[in-house]
């Protein structure tokens, strides 16, 4: 298998919530396994569709969550436990939320 990503990820725990569709407000909730500064992989109990967008609001520990708008690359359903693990790609890659974001993610790697 070739691997695509440009950045390496990190392995991670970190609460994050997203929004979809219409009902963009992060409300549903998921857990990130690991990040990299274009990306991220998180569990959900929610089946999402291959090129998604959605809302997620991460929660880096600080005052306020980081608000970033990802596509979905890749689903992997996880067993018979009815969660899926998602493979996101951030999709605005400028500005304040984006910044936060990757600032975290130097700190870490």
């Amino acid at each position: 298998m070739i691997e695509k990503r440009i950045e390496t990820r990190s392995p991670i725990q970190l609460a994050a919530s997203f929004g979809m569709e219409e009902d963009l407000g992060p409300k549903r909730e998921a857990k990130i396994n690991n990040i990299s500064s274009g990306g991220f992989c998180f569990l959900s109990d929610h089946k999402l569709r291959m090129g998604q967008k959605i809302q997620m609001a991460v929660d880096l520990d600080t005052v306020e969550d980081v608000i970033v708008t990802v596509k979905v690359v890749w689903i992997n359903k996880t067993g018979n436990n009815g969660k899926y693990a998602v493979g996101v790609q951030i999709v605005e890659k400028e500005g304040l939320e984006f910044e936060r974001f990757t600032e975290f993610y130097n700190n870490i790697k």
